[in-house]
């Protein structure tokens, strides 16, 4: 890539730049947590719902704060957005709440 390639690149906005931009709107953010739940209900991937979360969770705290504020221990957070643990329905669920959402189960 040449100078004037990466000159005009550098003029758009990095992708996590525009997201925390984004996800400063509460309408956003519902329509953000939505679409992952939508997505979970397509695939079942529980770790892809919870890493969908994450840019909600990173744009107000770090993994260890939010681990303090969840109870949640920070290295099972850091296993879970490293696909090496699967989260239970009760790490879900404080992960939720913490973000100020409630989770639900029902039956299909």
């Amino acid at each position: 890539m040449n100078s004037k390639e990466q000159d005009l690149l550098n003029t758009f906005p990095k992708f996590d730049d525009f997201l925390n931009a984004e996800l400063q709107d509460n309408e956003m953010r519902t329509i953000w947590v939505n679409d992952a739940l939508k997505e979970y209900s397509d695939t079942k991937d529980v770790n892809q719902l919870v890493l969908r979360l994450k840019p909600l969770i990173e744009k107000d705290y770090t993994i260890c704060e939010f681990a303090k504020k969840t109870g949640i221990h920070r290295v099972t957070l850091y296993k879970i957005f490293s696909y090496k643990i699967i989260p239970s329905v009760d790490v879900l669920n404080k992960i939720f709440s913490a973000l100020g959402y409630n989770l639900t189960l029902s039956i299909a």
